[in-house]
This record gives structure tokens, sequence and C-alpha cells, in this order.
């Protein structure tokens, strides 16, 4: 390509990095389609997903025969899964909300809007202020599209989606009163009243996922500490978030149904801690080593060519670096750690990686080429990729729609079971069968489900 070429491609991408420069009514306009698009996408793949696993499960009032049937019926069922299974109250709730007389269209739009809200959240916690950057806002969205390592598990599929995408869209809202923080003063009546929501909404978040929760509980402590070390006066709500957090994760973790499982597993000893610290750690470079390879990059360009002090930039990405680790290691002490588990971790480290993406300066022309190139580059890749995502969840959609029509036809004709060739998903955007909720399924249909590989 061309010098003049390569000039004239840079011009024509100029207002997706620098909207409040440009022409804002534009980069408003792109940065709302670009929104809406993401959410149509999500929408077509969550209408393509059919109820699978633990969605059969959790559309029972918790270890009964008894379909959920009103919202009564939801507290009830936590209350037996509080005790028999787990804490995680808040984020079952959601789901169990989402299963209550299901319907696809309700429950599948509202996991989209859950996901642009978790997106714009995302957003916010990187640039801290208001801001146009539609480079930044596809960078955000192709790194969760590409490294999260079981997206449907953790997007598409409503329990999953649940426990991760709404569990971690509640604790990063909750974290935005301290990532917006300037030291600025409240009236009393404000003070007292965003000081109870605080604690309420701390309550929420901190009853949602052992890992993310746990990290964000650090994180609040961190930001404090960054508060003193500018000499900032550190707010009511500040402290009255991190009690609510405190009680709120307290409440999940002491959960009966933690200790009936807990006592299944295998007793921590020194080598089982050592193999998960070794392991994790290898995880950690598996999934996110290519995103902290760039980061560090990003740091040497933006020491390099940024105007500003960097170190106040710096400091926030320590924050969210120790809710990743946090997040990371105090799963030694959980009998497992699976992919779908790291989703706020990840979640974290993008954020980390965005604060300097978004602070390296355009007007080098290095800068605008690396990031003319990227923001090329991650559309492409989206778009092949979609076309695979959008293949397997339609294959996996036409199965079951298959399957729901021969249980009608079996029903009808008085038969009592129904036997289904086991299929599995062929990328990360599916999701294949579960032997385990085989019972679920069985009660959901009205028929005995069967599967044979």
């Amino acid at each position: 390509m061309s010098k003049n070429k390569l000039i004239s491609l840079e011009a024509k991408f100029e207002f997706i990095d620098e909207g409040e420069r440009g022409n804002k009514a534009l980069s408003r306009l792109v940065f709302a389609g670009l929104l809406f698009f993401v959410f149509l996408t999500l929408l077509t793949l969550n209408t393509l997903t059919p109820l699978i696993g633990d969605d059969y499960v959790y559309s029972f009032i918790y270890q009964t025969d008894q379909k959920l049937l009103s919202f009564n019926d939801v507290i009830n069922s936590q209350f037996n899964h509080y005790y028999k299974w787990g804490g995680r109250t808040v984020v079952h709730i959601i789901d169990q909300c989402l299963l209550l007389n299901y319907s696809p269209i309700i429950a599948d739009t509202l996991n989209s809007i859950a996901f642009i809200a978790y997106i714009i959240a995302i957003y916010f916690h990187i640039t801290a202020r208001k801001t146009i950057n539609i480079n930044l806002l596809v960078v955000i969205f192709t790194l969760v599209w590409f490294i999260q390592p079981v997206f449907a598990e953790t997007v598409l599929w409503l329990t999953g989606s649940s426990n991760y995408l709404w569990g971690t869209l509640l604790i990063l809202l909750f974290l935005l009163p301290y990532r917006f923080y300037k030291n600025t003063k409240q009236s009393i009546t404000k003070t007292v009243l965003f000081s109870a929501i605080m604690l309420l909404s701390g309550v929420i978040s901190g009853w949602t996922n052992e890992n993310t929760a746990a990290a964000m509980i650090i994180m609040i402590i961190a930001y404090i500490y960054y508060y003193k070390t500018k000499k900032w006066d550190i707010p009511i709500w500040a402290y009255a978030g991190l009690i609510g957090s405190i009680i709120g994760y307290t409440l999940m973790i002491i959960a009966p149904g933690n200790f009936v499982r807990a006592s299944e597993a295998p007793s921590l000893s020194a080598f089982l801690i050592i193999y998960r610290l070794l392991t994790y750690t290898q995880r950690f470079i598996v999934y996110l080593g290519l995103l902290n390879f760039a980061l560090i990059i990003a740091l040497i360009l933006y020491k390099r060519f940024s105007p500003r002090n960097p170190n106040k930039d710096i400091k926030c990405i320590i924050i969210y670096f120790v809710g990743i680790f946090v997040s990371i290691y105090i799963m030694i002490a959980s009998p497992s750690f699976p992919a779908r588990a790291w989703f706020g971790t990840i979640t974290f480290n993008i954020i980390a990686f965005g604060i300097v993406y978004q602070q390296l300066n355009r007007d080098e022309i290095l800068i605008r080429r690396i990031k003319t190139c990227l923001f090329i580059f991650l559309l492409i890749s989206f778009s092949a990729s979609y076309y695979d995502a959008y293949k397997d969840t339609s294959w996996i959609n036409q199965i079951w729609k298959e399957r729901e029509a021969i249980i009608a036809e079996k029903k009808q004709a008085g038969e009592t079971t129904v036997t289904f060739k086991e299929y599995q998903a062929k990328t990360k955007f599916g999701l294949g069968d579960t032997y385990y909720a085989l019972p679920n399924i069985s009660k959901y249909y009205g028929i005995n489900f069967e599967l044979e590989k």
C-alpha cells in the first residue's frame, strides 16, 4: 500500500477515535448504531440458543417436581438452593425470573440488553468520563468476543449468563462510583442517601459470584487506599459500599449448601495448593498472555508518546490487576475452577488494557496507524468468526426444533420414552447435550428423555 493510500485510509477512519475533537454528531450516531448492531448480533445468537442443562433444572422449584409458576416459587426455590447447593442467590433469582413462565423473546431480549449494558460498563470503567470513542468500543466488544473462552456458557446460555454476564455486570456497575470519584463534595442529604444506596448495592453485588465478588471487595479497599495516596477525602459511601459487599459476600459463602458440596471434595493439601497455583498460572498465560503482551507494548508506546504524566493511569491499572489476581488465586480453595469462572477475571484484564489503549496519543502517526489497522483487522476477524457462530447455533437450534416435534408426536401416540442421538457443539458459541440434566428435561417435557452416543 502506497503512503498516499495509507494517509487517505487514515483520514477516512479519523472519526472512529477522536469523536469529541471531530464531528461529534457523526461519531455519536455511529457509536449508537454500533451498539444497536452488537445488540442485534447477540439477539440473533440468543434466539438460536435453546434451553440447555441447568436451564431445565432451574425451571423447577429447586429439587422438586413443581414447575415455576410465580415469583413466590422463585423465592422458595432459592431457599432450597441456599441450603442444599450454594449461596449465589442473587444471580440464581435472575436466572429463575428469566425462566419463570419462559418466553424466549423476552428472555433473549433481556439477555442481549444485559450484554450491551456489560459492554457499556466496561467502556466507562476504561474512560471514567463521557467521551465518544468508536475504536475503543470495537476493541472492547471484539476482545470479549474472542478472549472469553466459553462464550456460549457465559453469555448465551441463560443459567450461565445469569451467573457470569449478569453477575459481572452488577459488580461493574457497583464499582463505577469508585472509578468516577474525583474528590467531589456532597451535601449531607446526598451523602446519606447515596451511602444507603451503596450499602444495599454492595450486599447485592457481593452476593453474586465467589471469585469475582471477592476481587471486587479487595478492589474497593485498593480504591480507598488510592484516594488516601492522593490525599482525597474518603467519602462515607465508599465505606458503606465496602461494608455492604462484605455482608453480601459473607451471606453467599456461609450458605449451608456450600458445606454440603465441600464435604464431598478432596481435602486441601500442600501438594494440591501448589498444583492449583501452577495450573491456574498456566491458564492465566493461555487465556490472557497475548492480551497482556499487547498491554506491555501499549504501556511502552504510552510512556514514549503520551504528553501527560502516566502514573495516574498506571495506578488505576494496578487496581484492576489486583482484581485479576485475587479472582484467580482465591479459587485455589475451590474444588473446581471451570473456564466460565474466568469471565470476571478476563473482564478486569480487558479494562486494564483499555485504560492504556484509549490514552494512546492519536496525534502520533505511528499510534494512529496502529489503531486504524487494529480496527480494520478486528472487524474482518469478527465477521469471519460470527459466521461460524451463526452456523453452529443454527445447527443446534434445528436439532432442538426437530426433537420437540418428535416429542410432541411421541406424547400424542401415548409413548413414555423418547431417545435422541447425542450432539456436541462445534464452536465455543454453541452448547451441547448434558446427561446430568436428563431427569429435569424429562420432567419439563413430560416424557422420559434419553440420549445415546
